[in-house]
């Protein structure tokens, strides 16, 4: 692995992004916007360090090209969570899809040596009322992402699918 090739973008730091997730929750239940929350986790087949690294630098970068100026990605151990302002569940699944088509990699090559790449995504949106909280919609986007995860789902899981 060579770092001097790796680019290590603008995600934020967890407790970053749980201070901007509160504000973001007050601002919605203000306003009364929606608010979307994007789970996600890449994995690699055969599982390895090396290439569960390439696929995370590669998940950062997709992340970093492909969302809106006004998102929020966060880099979370080895899972990524993109809260959205003022996005309901319609732009959710928009953005679940156009994230999906990115992943959408049948094979990668790493020094030589060929992975297959796997992305589960899970997603939540709660409206901008008074019931919106941040520990609820974290908790309702890592539910939909356990569901891809363990039915090995290749398109994103809405919370609302499963609830």
């Amino acid at each position: 692995m060579d770092d001097q090739f790796v680019h290590e973008i603008e995600l934020y730091f967890p407790d970053s992004f749980k201070t901007l997730l509160e504000h973001e929750v007050n601002r919605s239940r203000r306003y009364h916007n929606p608010l979307t929350l994007i789970h996600l986790v890449v994995e690699t087949e055969p599982p390895s360090p090396e290439t569960q690294y390439a696929a995370e630098v590669f998940a950062i970068n997709v992340l970093n090209i492909h969302l809106r100026e006004t998102d929020i990605p966060c880099r979370n151990g080895s899972e990524f969570l993109v809260l959205m302002p003022a996005t309901d569940e319609a732009g959710g699944r928009v953005a679940c899809e156009r994230l999906e088509s990115m992943f959408d990699i049948k094979h990668q090559s790493d020094d030589r040596v060929s992975f297959k790449l796997m992305v589960f995504i899970g997603m939540a949106t709660l409206p901008g009322d008074k019931s919106l909280t941040s520990a609820k919609l974290l908790e309702q986007a890592a539910q939909a992402l356990q569901h891809a995860r363990d039915h090995h789902s290749t398109t994103a899981v809405m919370y609302s699918d499963i609830a």
